[in-house]
C-alpha cells in the first residue's frame, strides 16, 4: 500500500509495475503513440549518420546474436546492444521529442523507447504492453529530471543521459513484469550508471548518452529479474541520485500526484533537426522571410534576445561540422535566413562550411533577455534599406503552447521514413504505430523500421 511515507524509489516503482500506466487517460496513451511515431522517424533517418553505423557495427562484433532489430538495418543483434544502437539513432539528428519546461530538458523517447522495444523481442509482448510500459518509463524519467530541479541541468549533466537511464530501466521492467520489489531494484541499478556530460554536445558523444542510457536500463531490468538487487532508496536517499546530481532537488515532485497527472502530454515534437532552444528564433525568422519576400542579400544585421540558455547551451559561434551546427544559433539563424529552413540538409559539413551561411552568420548578434522562456524569442532584421522588421515567437512550434497536429507530425515521419524505407513501408509503418493497441506483437514493428519484412 503507497502512502506518504513510502520511499520515493519504491513509489516510482510501485507506479511502473502497477496499474496506473495501463489506465492512463486516452490523450496520454494517443501521446505515447505520437512519440513512438516520431521516435521510429527520426531514429530511421538517424541511422543513416556515420554515428549509428558505428554503433550498428560495434553492436555486430561485440554481441552478434541475433536477439532483436537495429532501425534501418536488416541485422539483429544481442537485445541490449540493439537497444544502445537505436538509441544513438534516435538522438543523433537532434530531431527527437523534447519536454521543455522552464528548468529541465529531457528527450524521453530516445532512451525509453530503444530499452522497451529490445525488452519487447526478449518476452512476447503486445503493443498494448510496449505502450504502457513507455508511459511508465517517460513519466519516471520526467518526474526525476523535475525532482533534481534547474542545478542538474544547469551545472552540466546531459539530463536525457541520466534519467533516461531511470526511465528505460523502469519501461523494460514493465515489458518484462517484474514486480515493485524487482523493479525497485531496476530503478536503482539504472540510477547508479547515470551520466552524460553537455561537454561533448556537437559530437557524436551526445548520442551516446540515450543510446546507453537505453541500453543499460536494458541490462538493470534483467538484473533484476534474476535478483540482482540494488539501493532501496538510491533516487532520493543520502549519497543517492538527487543528493549527488543537484543541490537542489525536490524529491516529492517525483511522486507529487504520480498517476493522476501526467506530464507525457507536454512531450513536444521538433519541426527543426537541432537544438530546440534555437527554434524559436528559427521560427521568427522564416516567419519575416515567408511574410516580406525576403532574400539573405536585402538583410544588414539580425539581432535576435533569447533566454539565457541558448547562450550557454547553442552559443558556439563558429561550428565547423554540422553536430557542431546543431548547438550554433548562429548557424541555426544563418540557414533560417538564407535557406528558409533547418531541416536534415542544413546541418551537413558542407553546409556549415558555405561561404553564403558564414556571410549571414557575421551579421547576427545574440543577446541574454530575461524576459524570454526557452520556448520564446524577438528577431529585429535590420534590412539595407534601412528598415527594421520585427518579430516576436511566444512558443515556437511543435511546443504545448503550439503543438504539432497528428498529420503535421505524420507528414514529418513519411519525409524521414520513406527515404530510408520506401513510401509504401513507411505508409505501413505508421499505421502500425497509431494502430499499436492492436498489434499482438510489436516485434512486427521493428522489423519494418529494420527493413526486413517488405509493405504489402
Amino acid at each position: 500500500m503507497t502512502d506518504e511515507t513510502t520511499p520515493v524509489t519504491l513509489r516510482l516503482a510501485q507506479f511502473a509495475a502497477g496499474p496506473g500506466p495501463s489506465t492512463a487517460p486516452t490523450a496520454v496513451r494517443h501521446q505515447a503513440k505520437r512519440c513512438l511515431l516520431d521516435w521510429l522517424g527520426v531514429t530511421l533517418a538517424g541511422s543513416a549518420l556515420p554515428a549509428s553505423r558505428i554503433a550498428r557495427e560495434t553492436a555486430a562484433v561485440l554481441s552478434p546474436a541475433e536477439q532483436a532489430w537495429v532501425v534501418g538495418s536488416p541485422r539483429r543483434v544481442g537485445a541490449p546492444f540493439a537497444a544502445l544502437a537505436n538509441g544513438v539513432a534516435a538522438h543523433v539528428l537532434d530531431y527527437d521529442d523534447t519536454y521543455n519546461p522552464g528548468q529541465t530538458t529531457v528527450h524521453g523517447s530516445a532512451p525509453v523507447w530503444p530499452a522497451v522495444m529490445a525488452a519487447a523481442q526478449l518476452v512476447p509482448t503486445d503493443g498494448r504492453t510496449a505502450l504502457t510500459a513507455f508511459v511508465a518509463g517517460f513519466e519516471t524519467a520526467v518526474r526525476v529530471a523535475l525532482a533534481a530541479g534547474p542545478t542538474h541541468y544547469d551545472v552540466g549533466w546531459h539530463v536525457t543521459g541520466t534519467v533516461g537511464h531511470i526511465g528505460a530501466a523502469a519501461g523494460a521492467s514493465r515489458v518484462l513484469q517484474l514486480d515493485a520489489a524487482s523493479t525497485n531494484a531496476a530503478i536503482g541499478l539504472g540510477a547508479t550508471q547515470a551520466a552524460g556530460m553537455k561537454n561533448v554536445y556537437g559530437s557524436m558523444g551526445k548520442s551516446l548518452h540515450p543510446g546507453k542510457a537505453a541500453m543499460d536500463g536494458l541490462v538493470s531490468a534483467v538484473l533484476a529479474r534474476g535478483g540482482f538487487t540494488s539501493g532501496s532508496t538510491a533516487v532520493e536517499g543520502h549519497r543517492g541520485f538527487l543528493h549527488l546530481f543537484s543541490s537542489d532537488s525536490e524529491p516529492a515532485r517525483a511522486v507529487d500526484r504520480l498517476g493522476e497527472e501526467w506530464v507525457l502530454p507536454d512531450d513536444g515534437f521538433k519541426a527543426y533537426a537541432c537544438g530546440s532552444l534555437t527554434h524559436p528564433c528559427i521560427d521568427a525568422v522564416v516567419g519575416l522571410r515567408e511574410q516580406h519576400g525576403l532574400r539573405a542579400e536585402d538583410v544588414a544585421a539580425v539581432d535576435v534576445a533569447v533566454h539565457d540558455y541558448v547562450l550557454t547551451t547553442t552559443g558556439m559561434r563558429e561550428p565547423v561540422t554540422g553536430l557542431e551546427g546543431k548547438f550554433s544559433i548562429y548557424h541555426c539563424v544563418a540557414v533560417a535566413l538564407v535557406d528558409g529552413t533547418a531541416r536534415l540538409e542544413q546541418f551537413t559539413d558542407d553546409r556549415v562550411q558555405a561561404d553564403d551561411v558564414l556571410a549571414v552568420r557575421d551579421r547576427i548578434r545574440v543577446e541574454h533577455d530575461p524576459t524570454q522562456a526557452k520556448d520564446s524569442a524577438s528577431v529585429a532584421l535590420t534590412l539595407v534599406d534601412g528598415r527594421v522588421l520585427r518579430r516576436e515567437v511566444a512558443h515556437n512550434k511543435g511546443t504545448p503552447g503550439n503543438p504539432m497536429t497528428d498529420d503535421e507530425l505524420e507528414d514529418k515521419f513519411l519525409d524521414l521514413a520513406g527515404a530510408v524505407l520506401g513510401g509504401p513501408a513507411a505508409r505501413r509503418l505508421a499505421d502500425l504505430c497509431w494502430g499499436v493497441d492492436e498489434v499482438p506483437d510489436v516485434t512486427v514493428l521493428m522489423a519494418v523500421a529494420a527493413g526486413a519484412e517488405a509493405a504489402p
